[in-house]
């Protein structure tokens, strides 16, 4: 059965309880051709025949689709200036600071949230941190906290001796500390369609904007300062930017750290 893209995505959405037209379409058609292409799948019918009826293929899609790529201290300047600069103020303010990361593909960033609180000497009874992400392999493969050396590359030495265990194989891995895997909840979430939890002190959302179209980007924003209480913050990727942020309630502070007026 032949058909055209967008009935592919009409109904894939359908199947997979996705909704793709808030990805940039040509980002998803890319992806889709790529995942075709690897498993020799003909046309786009054929696509969709092998996600109503195949469960390996189906998460093979979902993982090939979603956004997995994630590090330790990305962008190490921002992680300095939230060290230095938010941090405080959370716990200066907050008896229990509520931090999300949305999404949290392999689990590289709230876990460098864990390891920078742990540092500054702050207990698990001061903070949370839950991490959502859409890909259930993903989170999976969080929650086993195992990198690879390019995920770690920003890490300070001191701290990657601390907190990781050097795995020798064909490839260095590194597998992170049961202290810190214990500070980071993981949950299965849809950003676009399902409802937020309220009273966040500090979401972080990186990387993530990039790849949504300018309506879904708009519409994430307002759920996320709905979901901050007033005063908290937003950290978005170094890329991305919210124009005109006064009109979401929102004050720019630096790069792309965002507070809630």
């Amino acid at each position: 059965m032949t058909i055209s893209f967008d009935q592919f995505v009409d109904e894939a959405m359908e199947i997979l309880n996705i909704n793709l037209r808030g990805y940039k379409i040509k980002r998803v058609q890319r992806r889709t051709d790529s995942l075709m292409r690897r498993y020799n799948v003909e046309d786009y019918g054929q696509c969709l025949e092998l996600l109503k009826k195949d469960q390996d293929f189906r998460n093979a899609y979902l993982d090939h689709f979603t956004i997995n790529t994630s590090e330790f201290y990305r962008n190490p300047q921002s992680f300095q200036y939230l060290e230095e600069k938010i941090i405080p103020v959370l716990f200066s303010q907050n008896k229990v600071v509520n931090i999300w990361s949305a999404p949290c593909s392999n689990g590289a960033e709230p876990y460098t949230l864990a390891i920078m609180l742990t540092e500054l000497g702050y207990t698990k009874s001061q903070y949370r941190i839950l991490a959502s992400d859409i890909d259930a392999e993903i989170l999976e493969d969080a929650g086993k906290a195992i990198y690879n050396e390019n995920a770690v590359t920003n890490v300070p030495p001191a701290l990657l001796g601390k907190y990781f265990e050097e795995i020798e194989g064909l490839s260095t891995k590194y597998k992170l500390s049961s202290e810190i895997i214990k500070k980071v909840t993981f949950e299965e979430k849809d950003l676009i369609n399902d409802p937020y939890e309220k009273g966040w002190d500090l979401i972080l959302s990186r990387n993530f904007f990039i790849y949504l179209t300018t309506e879904i980007k708009e519409m994430l924003t307002y759920k996320f300062v709905e979901a901050l209480r007033p005063g908290g913050f937003l950290f978005l990727g170094n890329t991305e930017f919210i124009f005109s942020p006064e009109k979401f309630g929102l004050q720019k502070l630096y790069s792309s750290f965002y507070k809630k007026i």
